[in-house]
């Protein structure tokens, strides 16, 4: 059961369950974690669940809101009746972008119950268009950290694949409950559970063996009191709960890339097809090789030995060992690797003339397969480079990389005039090479898939944890993390400016890129800006209208990835990457991930924003408009914070109040305008002879007051004597119109003491010196000093100028 539920909605689970055969809480939970998705027993509306295993955190949050609750109502809610009337599984997208499916199960009993599985995001646009819905739409409320502590993605083969289990597993739980009741000697719940486990796990250990290319582990009795699990996986354990992660993420990465739903069989039969393959693919190779020696084909024999050798590594080192097998032992000098993504290619290794011009085949995979089918021939003719516009071009040839009836890459040979046999020969590597690449290319996606959700969840949890001040820094320096970047900046753009302005910058020189600004359609960071569109660049040399950064700056690589952040649909900002760890090219993964990313990312910049206009707005309350200085309410709580923080530690503290003599006159003779520069001027030289922990505020009028933390009587009167001779000094426009022949203030003093320990009472003492300075002939300073007993002697005496 989930325990992240209120207690109230627990108790009611807890007391429907008691319902359900003993034994089926377990089942479903193996199913769950297993496939990684979600997975709740019903019976009628929903919620509340009889049992809820890895329930999605998004449909935790709806559920629990008095708010949003009835928005489920209609999908979910309603699953139940849907299912029980079908009597077969029925799917369904909800609300919120998420796919279901409900499945009506007899589960020991006549009792028709049903399973609600999957709660998964098939696409990533889903998940973005929920999140931007949460961020600023009619879902803003629901908005906390644990809103994305547990996010799913799948494919839809994954649900309908957990759909059909869940109703074998119903079969099968049923079939060996009733036969439990009917065996002497032991519980019938316990017997059920204990002999359908048993049958979970032989499968689990079968996927797993499939997964891992190993020997499935033999399973024969569950382990006794609650050992059966780890009896039954044995060392495949490990194994086993990564492949759910893997399974729970694995439709991620390419969601993130193409965006639509996943529907390609790929990663289903073909995959495993191609994974079981994988532990003796090198056997049957050469097994291959003798047979092809013993017929008299030598030269297939030798491109498949040549193909099983070149698989190992990475794959990325793959394709360099394959097309130094073909340039050195086919004497072909220019060639172009290419593997597919969607429907375009892109090149892992090229040589010759294809490394002076990239090559770029327009081409589509379809359109590939109907030239081939046209022709008869293993391989087609396509203009240099891959361009249908260059037809004065020498034309180069196209060799498919084929698996199943599947177009996967292409060989790209440059050479003219190949001979029919050196053809075919090329043709033959090219087939035994498809095989070895598309299984490196699944196992890199399932551990990238893995990778991502991991990611996803750690990106999720550092920006949501942020502080507002540190969230650019914050986004930059996990984003880098994520790509592997050793250099990065993030720029947002400042409407009224038009340019972009770097934030945050990692890195070497990251001290110079802060300084950076760069306008509108200027630059990569400035085109990314202004179309919306990232741009993933391998090698900027090659890239036409594009140059390489200076030498001083000093960057290891020439590839990087520049990514425009949106929110709502307006364009904020954009992301630079570059200097890939290990030397590497930035890709379409790199741009999946960041696409993964980006609604968090979006997120923590629009909380960023709120905060700083927040911060702006309490700015302007707190502020006085024409000086620039606080106001009299935000001294006023200062001051009562600086008193008891002297009352607690024994700190000084003293207040100067201050008033600008004969300032009416000034007003009236020489007009508003003036008399406003007048107070503006003043409040600056405030500003500039005070001390960085000191308040200058304007109190109202032409008064302005002072606040003094840890200072004492006599060191105020020499502070107020130096803002008194700095006015004095000061050029004002009409100043030597005015009685004293300059604008001139008068400076009343007090100090925290035993009758001077509350606010007003601070105040009130720093008024009544001032008033004293004026009657004594303005421009001058007073200290206020309350009367002491006759006994406590002498005094200090703060009278006069200072």
């Amino acid at each position: 059961m989930d325990n992240t539920v209120p207690a109230p909605e627990r108790a009611a689970r807890k007391a429907l369950s008691a319902d359900i055969p003993s034994g089926w809480v377990e089942v479903q939970e193996g199913l769950a974690a297993a496939s990684g998705l979600s997975l709740l027993t019903v019976e009628g509306r929903q919620p509340p669940s009889l049992a809820v295993s890895n329930n999605n955190s998004i449909c935790q949050a709806f559920q629990s809101s008095n708010t949003h609750s009835h928005l489920c109502e209609s999908d979910c809610g309603k699953a139940y009746f849907r299912a029980t009337e079908a009597g077969e599984a029925v799917h369904y997208r909800c609300h919120a972008g998420l796919q279901c499916f409900a499945a009506p199960v007899q589960i020991g009993g006549k009792k028709t119950r049903a399973v609600i599985g999957g709660r998964c995001f098939l696409r990533v646009a889903d998940y973005r268009a929920l999140a931007e819905r949460i961020r600023a739409g009619d879902l803003s409320d629901l908005l906390s950290a644990e809103l994305f502590a547990n996010v799913i993605f799948a494919s839809r083969q994954d649900l309908e694949d957990l759909a059909a289990r869940v109703e074998e597993s119903a079969h099968a739980f049923t079939g060996s409950h009733s036969k439990a009741k009917e065996t002497e000697g032991e519980a019938p719940a316990s017997k059920a559970q204990a002999v359908y486990v048993n049958g979970l796990h032989k499968v689990e250990a079968q996927e797993t063996a499939d997964a891992m290319g190993e020997t499935p582990v033999e399973v024969s009795e569950p382990a006794p009191q609650g050992g059966a699990k780890a009896a039954a996986r044995g060392k495949a354990s490990k194994p086993d709960a990564g492949a759910a992660e893997v399974k729970a993420s694995e439709a991620v990465a390419d969601e993130a890339v193409t965006d639509e739903i996943v529907t390609d069989e790929a990663m289903t039969d073909e995959a495993v097809e191609t994974v079981e393959a994988s532990a003796d693919v090198s056997t049957r190779a050469d097994a291959k090789t003798d047979e092809a020696l013993k017929t008299g084909a030598p030269a297939r024999a030798q491109a498949q030995t040549r193909a099983g050798g070149a698989q190992g590594g990475s794959l990325e080192e793959t394709c360099r060992k394959a097309v130094g097998v073909l340039t050195r032992d086919y004497g072909v000098e220019s060639l172009a690797l290419l593997l597919r993504a969607d429907d375009s290619f892109y090149a892992t290794c090229v040589t010759g003339q294809f490394e002076r011009q990239p090559p770029r085949v327009t081409l589509k995979p379809k359109e590939i397969k109907l030239l081939l089918a046209a022709t008869g021939d293993e391989s087609i003719a396509v203009p240099a480079g891959g361009r249908t516009s260059s037809k004065h071009e020498d034309a180069v040839e196209l060799f498919p990389l084929t698996v199943g009836e599947e177009i996967k890459g292409a060989l790209l040979v440059g050479d003219s005039g190949l001979a029919d046999e050196q053809r075919r020969a090329i043709a033959s590597f090219c087939r035994d090479l498809s095989m070895p690449l598309e299984l490196l290319r699944l196992r890199e996606e399932l551990e990238r898939r893995a990778r991502s959700a991991s990611q996803l969840r750690a990106f999720t949890e550092v920006v949501n944890s942020a502080q507002p001040d540190d969230a650019y820094t914050t986004i930059l320096r996990h984003s880098a993390e994520l790509l592997h970047a050793e250099r990065g900046s993030l720029l947002l753009f400042d409407e009224r400016a038009g340019e972009l302005s770097v934030k945050a910058a990692v890195g070497p020189r990251a001290d110079v890129a802060r300084d950076a600004r760069v306008a509108l359609g200027e630059g990569v960071a400035g085109t990314v800006m202004r179309e919306g569109r990232p741009a993933v660049v391998r090698d900027v040399s090659k890239v036409a209208g594009l140059r390489p950064a200076p030498d001083e700056r000093r960057y290891k690589t020439r590839s990087f990835i520049s990514y425009p952040i949106v929110i709502a649909g307006r364009k904020v900002g954009v992301l630079n990457m570059t200097d890939k760890a290990g030397g590497g090219d930035y890709d379409e993964s790199d741009l999946g991930l960041l696409d993964l990313i980006a609604p968090q990312m979006a997120l923590a910049l629009d909380r960023v924003e709120w905060h700083s206009k927040a911060t702006q707005f309490q700015l302007l309350s707190i502020t006085d408009p024409l000086t620039g200085l606080v106001n009299r309410r935000y001294l006023e709580e200062r001051l009562q914070e600086e008193l008891e923080r002297s009352k607690r530690h024994r700190f000084a503290m003293s207040f100067l109040m201050v008033d600008i003599d004969d300032f009416k006159n000034y007003n009236d003779q020489h007009g508003h305008q003036a008399g406003d520069l007048a107070l503006e001027m003043t409040a600056q030289c405030l500003k500039t002879a005070l001390r960085s922990a000191d308040v200058a505020a304007r109190y109202g009028g032409e008064e302005f007051s002072i606040l003094l933390p840890q200072t004492s009587l006599s060191e105020g009167c020499v502070i107020a004597e130096r803002i008194r001779r700095r006015i004095e000094r000061t050029q004002f426009p009409h100043g030597k119109a005015q009685p004293l022949g300059a604008v001139t203030i008068s400076i009343g003093i007090s100090s925290f003491g035993p009758e001077t320990d509350t606010p007003s009472s601070v105040i009130y003492a720093a008024d009544r010196a001032m008033y004293a300075a004026k009657s004594r002939g303005k421009n001058c300073c007073e200290a206020f000093e309350p009367k002491k007993p006759a006994s406590e002697g002498g005094d200090e005496k703060g009278e006069g100028k200072g």
